[in-house]
C-alpha cells in the first residue's frame, strides 16, 4: 500500500524518526531504508527499540501508529486509473506491511473501499514481508496460485516478498535497485506504465508494458 497505492515515505518516516528522537535513539537514512520501509511493525520495532521492555515498546508502537493513522497521504500518480482499468477484469489483492485500520482510514480517503477483492494485513501473517507468506495468503484468496499474479512493489523487502512467492514483480518508485531483487523492470509510477488491451483469455506482460484481456483471465502471463 505504501509507496503503491499512496505516497506516504515522508509519512512513515516522520512517525518512526519523531518517536525514536523522543526516546533518544538515533537514526540514519540507511537505517530508514533497510528498517523501515517495507517492514512489518513489529520488525522495526524491536530494531529500534530492542532495548526496551515488551510493555514500553507496546506503547511506543500506539505512538507510532497514532501518527501514522490519521496522516492524508495522496494517491501515487496514476494508479486511481489504473486500478479502475483493471476492475471488474483483474480480481485484484491488495498486500501491505500496515494494519487494518490503517488500511480502512486511507481506503475509505480515496474512495477505495470496494475495489479489493481481498486485503492482507500485517496482523495476517506470522512472517511479513520479505518472507513470501502474504503474497502466498492473497494469492490462495484469491483462488490463484503464486506465479499466476502480478505484483507492484517500491521496496526491496516488498520485490522480495513477491518474487520467493513465485509472483512476477514490477517495481513502482525511484529505487534503481529493485530490479537487482527481482522485479521485472521498475517504473517511476503508473503514469509512465503502458497498458493496452490484449487478448482474449491472458493477461500479459511483455516488451515492457501490460496487455489486458477483455475479460476476467486466470492468470498473467509473461513473454
Amino acid at each position: 500500500m505504501d509507496g503503491v497505492l499512496i505516497q506516504s515515505r515522508e509519512v512513515i518516516e516522520f512517525a518512526w524518526t519523531t518517536v525514536a528522537r523522543n526516546y533518544g535513539v538515533a537514526v540514519d537514512q540507511a537505517f530508514i531504508d533497510d528498517h523501515i520501509h517495507g517492514r512489518p511493525g513489529g520488525y522495526t520495532l524491536q530494531a529500534l527499540f530492542g532495548q526496551f521492555d515488551e510493555q514500553m515498546r507496546v506503547a511506543i508502537k500506539k505512538e507510532v501508529d497514532a501518527l501514522e493513522e490519521v496522516s492524508i497521504c495522496a494517491l501515487v500518480p496514476g494508479v486511481a486509473a489504473f486500478i479502475a482499468r483493471l476492475n471488474g477484469r483483474v480480481p485484484l489483492a491488495l498486500v501491505t506491511s500496515s494494519w487494518r485500520a490503517r488500511v480502512d482510514h486511507v481506503l475509505q480517503q480515496h474512495g477505495l473501499t470496494s475495489v479489493f477483492d481481498c486485503i492482507v494485513c500485517r496482523d495476517d501473517v506470522r512472517s511479513g514481508k520479505p518472507a513470501p507468506d502474504p503474497y502466498r495468503l492473497a494469492a490462495a484468496r484469491l483462488e490463484r496460485q503464486s506465479d499466476e499474479c502480478l505484483v507492484f512493489e517500491d521496496s526491496i523487502s516488498g520485490v522480495q516478498s513477491a518474487v520467493s512467492s513465485g509472483a512476477l514483480c514490477i517495481g513502482i518508485g525511484d529505487d534503481p535497485t529493485l530490479s537487482a531483487h527481482g522485479a521485472l523492470r521498475t517504473y517511476v509510477d503508473f503514469t509512465a506504465l503502458p497498458v493496452s488491451p490484449g487478448g482474449v483469455d491472458t493477461h500479459l506482460y511483455a516488451d515492457g508494458g501490460l496487455f489486458i484481456s477483455g475479460q476476467v483471465a486466470q492468470r498473467f502471463a509473461r513473454s
